[in-house]
C-alpha cells in the first residue's frame, strides 16, 4: 500500500453522525482523540503500529484518511476498518431499537432528540477496563483527568501538525510500572493495584476478549469478569456494553443511568436499583443502547 492511504465505510441507514459527534465532543479533557473541523482524529493501534487516522464523513460513508507515514499490510488494513466500524458499532441494526423506544414511556423520551447515535465503543479490552476501573466511586470529570494523567504518562505519543496524539498505555507497561509512578497521578492505592493485576491476568493470557466473546451469554460474562478482584457489576457491565458489545449489559448501579430514569420519570429522587429489573426485562437485548442514550440526557 502506498503512504497515506484513504478509506470509505458505508454507514447504516439509522447514523447520525453528527450525533456521535456531540457525544465525542461532550469532554473537552479527552486524550484520545482531538475534534477537527468536525472530524475525528485519533491514534488506532494495529499489531503495536501507531496508525494515526482522520475520520471523516461525506453522502452516507466514512472516509478514513491515515495520516502519518506508516504501510499496512492487507491484514491490518482490515484490523483498522474493523476498529472503525466497532467504535461506531456499525454493524447492528438499530431499526428494532428504535420500534420499541416508540411504544415505550421511557425511551420515546430519548428516541426522537438522539436518532441516529451509536454506542460508541472502546474496542481495545485493556483500555476499556483500564476507563471502567479509573470511573469507580469518583465524578465523570475526575475520571477522564485521571485517564489523561495515566496516558500522558505511560502512552505513547504521536505530534501530527503541532497537536499531540496518545495511544493508550499497553497491559505491559502498565504491569511492569513502578507502583509510585502510579501513586504519583493520584490514584487511589486499590485502584493501582486492579489495573496491574488486570494487566497481569492478560499478559499471563488467562483473560482476553475473545475468551469473553466465546462464553454463552452476559450472565457468564459478568460473573467471569466480577471474580476478577477489584471489577464489580458495575465495571462489569460497563465493558460489556462498551467493548463486547453484550446488548443485554445493564449497569443498574450507575449514578448517570439512575438520574436519567429520575428525570424522564419526574421523580423526587433516585430510584431504586432493584426498581430497575423489570426495566431489564423489557428491554431485554437493547438495555445497553437504553442506557447509553439515556446517559445522553445528562452527560
Amino acid at each position: 500500500m502506498s503512504l497515506k492511504e484513504e478509506y470509505r465505510l458505508k454507514v447504516p441507514r439509522e447514523f447520525d453522525f453528527q450525533q456521535n459527534l456531540n457525544y465525542l465532543l461532550r469532554e473537552s479533557n479527552e486524550v484520545m482523540y482531538q475534534i477537527v473541523d468536525e472530524q475525528i482524529i485519533r491514534v488506532i493501534d494495529i499489531d503495536k503500529l501507531a496508525v494515526l487516522v482522520r475520520i471523516s464523513y461525506k453522502a452516507r460513508y466514512l472516509i478514513i484518511s491515515v495520516l502519518n507515514e506508516v504501510v499496512l499490510k492487507e491484514e491490518q488494513t482490515d484490523k483498522l476498518l474493523a476498529y472503525v466500524t466497532d467504535f461506531f458499532d456499525l454493524t447492528r441494526d438499530l431499526a428494532p431499537f428504535y420500534q420499541l423506544a416508540k411504544d415505550d414511556p421511557i425511551l420515546k423520551e430519548v428516541e426522537q432528540p438522539f436518532y441516529g447515535l451509536r454506542l460508541m465503543g472502546v474496542p481495545d479490552f485493556f483500555e476499556a477496563i483500564s476507563w471502567g476501573i479509573l470511573g469507580q466511586q469518583i465524578t465523570l470529570g475526575f475520571a477522564y483527568t485521571l485517564k489523561r494523567r495515566l496516558v500522558e504518562r505511560f502512552g505513547e505519543k504521536l505530534v501530527y501538525q503541532g497537536q499531540d496524539y496518545w495511544s493508550f498505555p499497553t497491559a505491559e507497561i502498565i504491569a511492569a510500572a513502578d507502583v509510585d509512578d502510579l501513586l504519583a497521578l493520584k490514584l487511589s492505592r486499590r485502584k493501582c493495584e486492579y489495573l496491574q493485576e488486570v494487566a497481569r491476568l492478560i499478559l499471563n493470557g488467562q483473560i482476553s476478549k475473545e475468551f469473553y466473546l466465546e462464553l454463552a451469554d452476559a450472565n457468564a460474562v459478568e460473573k467471569s469478569l466480577t471474580s476478577i478482584r477489584g471489577i464489580g457489576p458495575w465495571t462489569a457491565n460497563y465493558v460489556m456494553m462498551r467493548c463486547f458489545r453484550l446488548g443485554d449489559a445493564f449497569p443498574m448501579a450507575d449514578v448517570g443511568l439512575l438520574n436519567a430514569l429520575k428525570v424522564v420519570l419526574e421523580l423526587s429522587e433516585k430510584p431504586q436499583q432493584s426498581s430497575l429489573l423489570p426495566l431489564k426485562e423489557r428491554w431485554g437485548q437493547w438495555c445497553g443502547y437504553s442506557t447509553f442514550y439515556l446517559w445522553r440526557l445528562l452527560y
